[in-house]
């Protein structure tokens, strides 16, 4: 039984000491990646958070995030949690997605998409929106995609609301600037403009604090990197602010928590 248990301890060492091997390298790269694209500022006027989405960067993304970082940092499952919660609460008429990314989520939806005749994709990054189309029509999307470059702290413009069943922002808010209570109620009241009245605003992001968030050692690292690259802005984010901010714009709130990522759905915008 003890040769049992030392030979397992050697193997978990092992284990572990190779993960966190890789983790040193992974956040290397990482921060070598924003210093290459930190010449950018003077000709993109973006946030880091969305500079970093770089033509080059977006061919990692998938591995680096939902991967890697899904898994063994916010303990957040890709394809068991958080593609079935964007698949529960698609609209069937027209769908926005916002903050797109590579555009992962849709493409990988185009079958609950075959009724939904319209997706539109929302991003402050040009490359982000244009990956994210070629993907989605790469998968097979037969509906119309619009792209409109946008920043969320601005009221959405007149032709995208009130147009929507589903309103998804998937990794979005963490990435974004300031206090949960200050930027959380900005960003979902110019959103929720997008609904018809009985769609539903949902996604995920990833909180930094608070009862219920316990960050591990790979988890630490990276909030540490991003929120000082400004990467995250999501040091302070937690549950109870993420709640008060949709309860502030809607009728109806659910929050749950996976790992330390918040998942949330919203529906009946309150009136302005």
């Amino acid at each position: 039984m003890i040769r049992r248990m030392i030979r397992l301890y050697g193997t978990w060492s092992a284990e572990y000491g190779l993960i966190r091997t890789h983790v040193l390298i992974f956040c290397s790269i990482l921060e070598k990646s924003h210093k290459s694209l930190i010449g950018l500022t003077h000709r993109v006027s973006m946030d880091p958070s969305a500079r970093i989405y770089s033509r080059f960067n977006l061919h990692l993304y998938d591995i680096v995030v939902l991967v890697v970082s899904n898994a063994w940092a916010w303990r957040c499952s890709t394809t068991s949690t958080l593609l079935p919660f964007f698949h529960k609460n698609l609209g069937e008429s027209a769908h926005l997605d916002v903050g797109v990314g590579t555009g992962y989520y849709p493409a990988k939806s185009v079958h609950p998409f075959s009724k939904t005749g319209n997706v539109t994709l929302v991003d402050l990054n040009e490359a982000t929106l244009s990956t994210a189309t070629s993907r989605l029509r790469h998968a097979g999307y037969k509906g119309t995609i619009d792209e409109v470059q946008h920043n969320v702290f601005q009221p959405l413009p007149e032709s995208l609301r009130g147009r929507f069943d589903s309103v998804s922002l998937f990794y979005l808010l963490h990435c974004l600037p300031g206090r949960m209570e200050d930027k959380g109620p900005k960003v979902l009241a110019n959103l929720a403009d997008a609904l018809r009245p009985d769609g539903v605003l949902y996604g995920a992001t990833i909180l930094g604090r608070g009862p219920g968030v316990s960050h591990n050692w790979f988890g630490r690292r990276l909030m540490g990197l991003y929120n000082k690259k400004g990467i995250f802005g999501n040091a302070d984010d937690t549950l109870d602010e993420l709640k008060r901010a949709l309860e502030g714009c809607f009728e109806e709130v659910e929050v749950k928590l996976v790992g330390v990522v918040a998942l949330f759905e919203a529906r009946r915008p309150k009136m302005k």
